[in-house]
């Protein structure tokens, strides 16, 4: 009887971990695929679970209808990034605006628009240099430290409001920079059309980690 019962068992045993391995695996993957496309609350509990990868280098940011590709990043203070900006609809203008303390009260879409969508711009007295660009609506610098490389043509640039190049479909764009000491917690997101994109989930989070 002894013999009979033990070798059941421990064939159920073996079966058991080959499961645990493959929904182990299974789980990782899928909260890696919500910390890139989920909405930030989900993306915080993915990133409790399998954290965040520290981004450094060469950076994609793709940008759709309406969403960001990742819609969450860990930058570390003092690392130098350049990301490219890649608007990959077809049909829509989009930018990219990094800030914090979102100005709710003009929050209205088809009402009055403030120019300043946030309170604080993440870009203010920050080095940045803007290389390839391709397509460009327009570019406000604010009070960014802005180096221009290749041709002027491209940029139409305007004032008043964030920090935000704005691309037109299938335009692309490079930024170079440091990280600034600026750690915490950021938002990104794109307010054309009076914030309706930004409403309809194109936004993203930021998280600066200390050197």
């Amino acid at each position: 009887m002894d013999v009979e019962n033990h070798e059941p068992t421990g064939i159920l045993q073996q079966q058991w971990n080959r499961r645990q391995v493959i929904w182990g695996g299974v789980g990782v993957t899928a909260a890696a695929l919500i910390s890139l496309f989920a909405k930030p609350d989900i993306v915080s509990l993915a990133r409790n679970l399998v954290g965040s990868p520290v981004s450094s280098g060469k950076i994609n940011l793709y940008q759709f209808d309406y969403y960001y590709i990742p819609n969450y990043m860990t930058w570390r203070v003092g690392d130098k990034l350049e990301v490219t900006l890649q608007n990959q609809s077809h049909t829509h203008w989009h930018e990219w605006t990094i800030g914090r303390k979102l100005n709710m009260d003009y929050f209205q879409g088809f009402g009055y628009m403030d120019a300043d969508a946030w309170a604080i711009d993440f870009w203010d007295g920050v080095d940045v240099t803007l290389s390839d660009p391709y397509k460009i609506d327009n570019f406000v610098p604010n009070k960014a430290h802005v180096t221009y490389v290749g041709p002027k043509g491209p940029y139409q640039i305007t004032t008043g409001g964030d920090f935000s190049p704005t691309l037109q479909p299938g335009g692309s764009l490079k930024l170079t920079f440091t990280v600034p000491n600026k750690p915490g917690l950021w938002h990104f997101g794109c307010f054309v059309q009076e914030f309706i994109h930004y409403r309809d989930g194109m936004q993203g989070l930021i998280n600066i980690l200390p050197a």
